[in-house]
């Protein structure tokens, strides 16, 4: 039977961004039992008691963990982009450039993207989710440039914040372009013809920072 429309906001996903749960704790189980739902009926044809089911959690627990479905699913979306960022800043930490760590921080970013429940929501529910990541991206858009921003500070670059402020931006608006169409002239397939393909277009891009970075030796 078909269920109420959920509503996807960036808020309750921020607000259960920092909810960490314990690898097979109750609570994890639930967002797992949750996501393969969400993955297997999009967002509409499943109940909590379905979810309670798949955890073998009794429903009054699940109803103790998150009182509505609405909040359970945010918490799903919020659990994955909080994996997904903790991915991409591993992959940019790990990395010994500025210019290294942006491309293989969009690399990660990609290869998590086409196995994401995000990229399944749009495919089984697009009413709902592209007017997230549209008409009400801004605010998604903000978060992600402060996160690459205090990212490329961690990193020591030697950048102006102004300039800093206007590649995350750049960098976070083509991430959100490409979680709506794959259909590109990058070689989005071929993931050492893409490295390539990044680093000609950032090189121009980030010529002032390694001005910078030179000038200051």
């Amino acid at each position: 039977m078909p269920r109420r429309k959920v509503t996807v906001e960036l808020e309750p996903i921020l607000g259960a961004f920092a909810a960490v749960s314990a690898a097979g704790s109750p609570e994890d189980r639930i967002l797992d039992a949750a996501a393969h739902l969400m993955r297997t009926y999009g967002l509409k044809r499943w109940s909590m008691e379905d979810v309670a089911e798949r955890a073998a959690i009794g429903r009054t627990s699940v109803y103790r963990a998150f009182s509505t479905r609405d909040e359970l699913v945010h918490a799903v979306l919020a659990r994955e982009l909080r994996t997904t960022i903790g991915l991409i800043n591993a992959a940019a930490v790990a990395s010994s450039s500025v210019e290294d760590g942006i491309i293989e921080g969009a690399l990660t970013g990609l290869s998590a993207l086409r196995s994401s429940l995000v990229e399944q929501l749009l495919r089984t529910d697009p009413s709902t989710i592209l007017p997230f990541l549209t008409t009400k991206a801004g605010p998604l858009v903000a978060i992600t440039r402060q996160l690459l921003v205090a990212q490329a500070r961690s990193a020591g670059a030697s950048i102006s914040e102004e300039h800093a402020e206007e590649l995350a931006e750049v960098a976070a608006r083509l991430g959100l372009s490409f979680v709506l169409t794959r259909e590109s002239v990058f070689p989005v397939d071929d993931e050492e013809s893409l490295r390539a393909s990044l680093r000609r277009v950032l090189r121009p891009v980030l010529s002032p920072l390694f001005a910078a970075d030179s000038a200051s030796v």
